[in-house]
């Protein structure tokens, strides 16, 4: 039996952003791909498990798991007259100091009373990870507060970011916040550094493992990041 393509019909039928959706088609495709002159079995299915053994074990999960949800999708609508299932890569127990593992902070110092540039671009970096280039191209005008949400647009992706309460309390009263999206990189750099000793990098990385611990998926996450691949996110979920 061949593997009906389907994949644009799958993907059709989920709500996916543009990168998760993007992510997914690359791994789906590469199935395809391996079983292009193959017919579907529980044996290729152990084949091309076996080539994924090369890629990291984030990634590996990663590819079986998206292989899972897409041939469940294929035997639910009778594209499949069985439901093949890859079986997981478990995950390894690794030693603490072989692995990426930075400590979760909170920051309760951030959400006082706004009193400089510089806590409101750490609020801007800890509340949507965005970095220098994303806050230099923001403008008072994406921040929609009747429905809390904040528009960013790169590269022709747009992004929607919800806005949490406690961000707009401190924030929304802001009149000139348009004066400070058009600074430099260095002016930024100066304001931050003013306020907290923690790097614009520092407080970003805390964005992303925030967003782990909530259970954002990998491409989740590398949706709100506005990321086109997810290689520099898998170190988080090893």
């Amino acid at each position: 039996m061949k593997l009906p393509n389907e994949i644009e019909e799958y993907l059709a039928s989920k709500n996916f952003s543009v990168n998760t959706r993007s992510n997914y088609y690359y791994d789906l495709t590469s199935l395809h791909q391996f079983f292009e002159d193959k017919p579907i079995s529980e044996d290729t299915l152990a084949l091309y498990k076996h080539q994924l053994s090369e890629l990291s074990l984030s990634a590996q999960r990663r590819k079986i798991s998206s292989a899972n949800q897409y041939l469940l999708y294929l035997y639910q609508n009778n594209q499949l007259d069985r439901y093949f299932k890859l079986d997981q890569v478990p995950q390894k127990t690794i030693k603490q100091s072989q692995g990426y593992h930075p400590k979760l902070k909170e920051f309760p110092e951030f959400y006082g009373p706004l009193t400089c540039p510089g806590q409101f671009l750490a609020l801007l970096i800890l509340e949507f990870g965005l970095n220098f280039s994303e806050i230099q191209g923001l403008k008072w005008e994406n921040f929609n507060w009747k429905f809390k949400y904040l528009t960013i647009e790169k590269s022709g992706i747009k992004r929607v970011l919800p806005i949490k309460e406690k961000f707009a309390l401190r924030v929304k009263a802001i009149n000139n916040a348009d004066e400070l999206f058009a600074k430099s990189r260095q002016f930024l750099y100066i304001e931050l550094k003013k306020f907290t000793d923690y790097s614009s990098k520092e407080i970003r990385e805390q964005y992303i493992l925030h967003q782990v611990k909530a259970g954002k998926t990998i491409y989740e996450l590398a949706g709100l990041l506005g990321l086109s691949t997810t290689a520099t996110l898998e170190k988080y979920y090893r």
